[in-house]
């Protein structure tokens, strides 16, 4: 690894794909298609990470490699952004607000604002054709721009976009008519000539599609299509499932199933519990305090995080990580029987050793969501005192295989989680792999929960169903898929939708800029004899909104161990509120 400053640059995301090399996965050029390699699948780290901690500064720089310029999200402006050694997407020069001045009335050129825009109506294709003689893209220097204006569709809709062109590569964003303001793009980013996107309708809104080309001044003929889904089914929305999880209703609605009140002596010794140790408004956002205060907090729970390991020294969350009973560390002997010899904190399925460390940092920040201790010090989880079993599948790159991740779930299983947590994943549309999906299988039979990212490909890939393999799993209600709002309740720009079918187990939590920890080597670095350690960090992501959904299974599980999978998951998806969450 070699940086430039003694810092890291803004965190933008992890793609990968399938290398024929050994049977390995790594990291994708940022115009590649998603591919699969059969019979493994490509597996990645679901994150669109926008790190913020003092550590952090936005000036520093990666040797870069593959660099294109595309829109920063959200942004406005354009940088220009590489992979790094790291296999992170990062920006390498400052970003600027672009503007671009329509030339005057005597061009041939009309005025955006002056031009009766022709109608998209879903079920209807239309094509066109962009010239040196349309107005430029407000957005995007050196553009031509086409618009329409979309009729027919109704609120809550979600509408899918598709545009292909014999001749350049689509770039197409959806705007608010009343504001201006870009409510979703997408470039497919891939090496075919077709873009897609969907959107959910909100109320009172008119919207129009922007069709522009991914480079410069490139013109030729397009056609485009529109499909809207009927409107999202009662109690179920397209873009964010049954709604916002609620600890507090979950952990009620599991008590009640048992039939078993809380004790006297227990009720009455109830105080309020502490603040976190860090400004964490996730946790109020799912109302967890108030269950810590009824006394469940996720004690004997076990949670495998199933990931790039987790900094296992690090004393924010080293408290809490597992112990296997059966194994006598370092004696050479496989104790428990298990095929695992030492395995005293879990397994390495990357180095195939009894040390499952975080060579990343995402493992270490997932742990801390689910489980960080109320200590004084660091962040704390939603189940500050569940069990945190270290698995780890992916390397320092967040690339694994499908097999990897399979034999992860199964140690986990056989070695007593009660959920496991699954931050990962790869873009829809591939062929999944049979390992994984029976490793799944093999957790829902041993009523083991697992909850899966839904992915962050929608603003990207015009994505309209969770990753692989949240959407099947949940689908087959082998585990539930989990997508990301912000503190805001809206819906994260990245999040992948559910897709048009009600009978998946979609809920959605906390995943933008939520602090938890950094893996200790990153405070090592950059963190002078470890005195940033209490420092948390700020991450984005479906991978950040998951382990919030673990760790209420946990205080689920906490207050009522006899529940199955199947309650555990109805009763997160029946209390779920969807009260107050915007689409996009």
């Amino acid at each position: 690894m070699h940086l430039n400053s003694p810092g890291l640059s803004r965190l933008v995301g992890f793609r990968f794909q399938a290398k024929k090399d050994n049977g390995r996965m790594g990291a994708s050029r940022p115009r590649d298609p998603p591919k699969v390699d059969t019979p493994l699948l490509s597996i990645f780290i679901a994150v669109v990470m926008f790190g913020r901690a003092q550590v952090m500064p936005s000036n520093a720089t990666f040797p870069r490699r593959n660099n294109r310029t595309f829109a920063t999200p959200g942004s406005g402006c354009t940088s220009t952004l590489g992979q790094n050694d790291l296999g992170m997407t990062q920006a390498t020069i400052p970003c600027s607000e672009l503007s671009h001045r329509l030339r005057s009335s005597t061009d041939t050129r009309v005025n955006a604002t002056q031009r009766r825009f022709p109608i998209l109506r879903p079920g209807r294709r239309r094509t066109g054709r962009l010239s040196d003689r349309d107005p430029i893209n407000p957005n995007r220097a050196g553009r031509f721009a086409d618009i329409y204006t979309f009729q027919g569709i109704q609120t809550d809709q979600q509408v899918r976009v598709r545009v292909s062109s014999p001749n350049f590569d689509p770039y197409i964003q959806v705007v608010n008519k009343k504001t201006g303001a870009v409510v979703v793009k997408n470039d497919d980013n891939g090496s075919s000539f077709n873009s897609r996107l969907s959107f959910v309708v909100q109320p009172g809104v008119t919207y129009q599609l922007r069709v522009s080309s991914y480079a410069p001044r490139e013109t030729g003929k397009y056609a485009l299509s529109v499909r809207a889904l009927t409107p999202s089914i009662q109690d179920f929305n397209f873009a964010y499932g049954y709604g916002l999880i609620d600890a507090q209703a979950a952990v009620d609605a599991a008590i009640a199933l048992a039939n078993t009140p809380i004790p006297l002596e227990t009720a009455g010794d109830m105080v309020p519990d502490p603040q976190p140790d860090a400004e964490q408004w996730n946790l109020d956002q799912i109302n967890a305090r108030p269950v810590w205060e009824q006394g469940h907090r996720g004690d004997n729970v076990v949670v495998a995080v199933v990931d790039t390991g987790v900094s296992l020294n690090h004393p924010d969350i080293a408290p809490n990580l597992w112990q296997n009973p059966g194994e006598i560390p370092g004696n050479g002997i496989d104790d428990d029987g298990n095929g695992f010899v030492d395995d005293t904190r879990g397994w390495d399925f990357i180095q195939d050793d009894p040390l499952p460390r975080d060579a990343n940092y995402h493992g270490t920040h997932v742990a801390g969501i689910v489980a960080a201790p109320q200590n004084g010090i660091g962040v704390t989880g939603v189940a500050p005192d569940a069990t945190i079993m270290p698995v780890r599948v992916l390397d320092q790159y967040g690339s694994g295989t499908a097999k990897g991740v399979a034999d992860g779930i199964r140690y986990a299983v056989d070695n007593g989680a009660d959920v496991i947590n699954l931050s990962l994943g790869a873009p829809p549309g591939g062929r999944p792999s049979r390992s994984l999906r029976r490793s799944l299988r093999y957790a829902y039979q041993n009523g083991v929960v697992v909850v899966i990212a839904a992915g962050n490909e929608r603003d990207v890939l015009g994505t309209a169903q969770p990753g692989e393999p949240a959407f099947w799993a949940a689908s087959q209600n082998l585990g539930i898929a989990v997508g990301a709002v912000n503190r805001n309740n809206r819906v994260a720009n990245f999040s992948n939708p559910t897709g048009n079918r009600r009978v998946n187990p979609f809920v959605v939590a906390p995943g933008v800029d939520v602090n938890s920890l950094a893996a200790l080597w990153l405070r090592n670095v950059f963190g002078p004899n470890n005195l940033d350690l209490i420092e948390p960090l700020a991450l984005s992501g479906t991978s950040m909104a998951t382990p919030h959904v673990a760790g209420v299974a946990a205080l689920m599980l906490n207050a009522n161990p006899m529940l199955t999978v199947d309650q555990v998951i109805q009763i997160l998806t029946s209390t779920a509120n969807p009260d107050h969450l915007k689409a996009v």
